[in-house]
């Protein structure tokens, strides 16, 4: 008995395991970014954060020069703290912006308790295609205008908070940012 008890435990645990690993994204993601050249941006502000402080960064090109937009969840900022252009190599690499998810959008900041998260901006139960948008309703969560979900993203996994139950939002694995040199690095894998 105790054997089966043990194997239904050990396949229980193996499941809960794969079910954490399928939130985060097998895409991969290598996304680069100095706090020091941009201080006031809505990113620096968001990954420095106390907490509850995010910001939807999209790369886009414009004449041939990358951009990054941000729109951040909350907060007033300057135009130019809100599209960087990103004509400077960091670290003494060029970095590909085609590189940041599945379609060049993350969303990067703290959640309430201080964890720093780092999302994809599409949609994972619309085959990752629409980009999300901030809710209107409240700060912390995001919204996909083709399947009408919610998701929150102040706690630890992005979940469904309104509309159909389906995935949560898919996670980057690997955020980190050194504030002694100012460098916020997204890697996956």
């Amino acid at each position: 008995m105790y054997k089966y008890l043990t194997v239904f435990l050990l396949l229980f645990t193996l499941a809960a395991c794969n079910e954490a690993d399928n939130m985060y994204s097998s895409a991969y993601c290598r996304f680069t970014f100095n706090t020091t050249i941009y201080p006031s941006s809505a990113l620096t502000r968001s990954v420095a954060s106390g907490g509850g402080d995010f910001c939807i960064v999209k790369a886009v090109y414009k004449n041939g020069v990358p951009h990054l937009l941000l729109t951040p969840n909350r907060g007033t900022y300057a135009a130019t703290d809100l599209d960087l252009t990103m004509n400077t190599a960091i670290s003494g690499e060029r970095i590909s912006y085609a590189s940041m998810g599945y379609r060049q959008g993350l969303v990067i900041g703290r959640s309430t308790y201080g964890q720093l998260r780092c999302y994809d901006l599409t949609c994972p139960n619309c085959d990752n295609i629409p980009e999300l948008q901030w809710s209107k309703q409240n700060a912390t969560d995001l919204q996909c205008t083709k399947c009408q979900r919610t998701y929150n993203i102040d706690g630890e996994y992005g979940y469904v908070k309104e509309g159909d139950q389906g995935h949560a939002l898919t996670q980057y694995r690997n955020v980190r940012y050194t504030p002694d040199n100012g460098l916020l690095i997204v890697s996956n894998p």
